[in-house]
């Protein structure tokens, strides 16, 4: 019987060479298994303050840049994402709103690279 030194140190040019290829398919399709889809959602406003009401927005929908895994956006479709904008803080008149990626409601698996546009304009009025 061989020794444990001497059996794991034998053919060891062909071990490693089977270490290396076995290493770069794992890296091949650990990051080949992700992409990238670009879905239009449509844009919502929230915490209108009351008394105010929203009479015009620059943009109805906005384009989402997502990635994920190949598999998870192969399920996802434009109305499982939403884009929200909140106008806590607005006041009467054209308010120029931002649009950030953490806006953006997504499926799990799933995240926000890119919104755009990324600022929307929003005129508000009194009641």
């Amino acid at each position: 019987m061989m020794p444990l030194v001497a059996r794991l140190t034998a053919n060891w040019q062909l071990k490693l060479l089977a270490l290396f290829f076995a290493v770069t398919l794992w890296v091949f399709v650990v990051f080949e298994d992700k992409g990238e889809a670009v879905y239009t959602v449509p844009l919502v406003m929230t915490g209108v303050p009351p008394g105010l009401e929203v009479t015009a927005v620059g943009a109805k929908t906005v384009d989402v840049r997502v990635q994920g895994l190949r598999s998870v956006l192969g399920h996802v479709q434009d109305r499982d994402i939403r884009a929200e904008v909140s106008l806590r803080d607005a006041r009467p008149g054209e308010v120029l709103a931002r649009v950030l990626p953490q806006d953006v409601v997504v499926p799990r698996g799933v995240q926000v690279v890119r919104v755009t546009p990324s600022r929307v304009a929003v005129a508000l009025e009194e009641k």
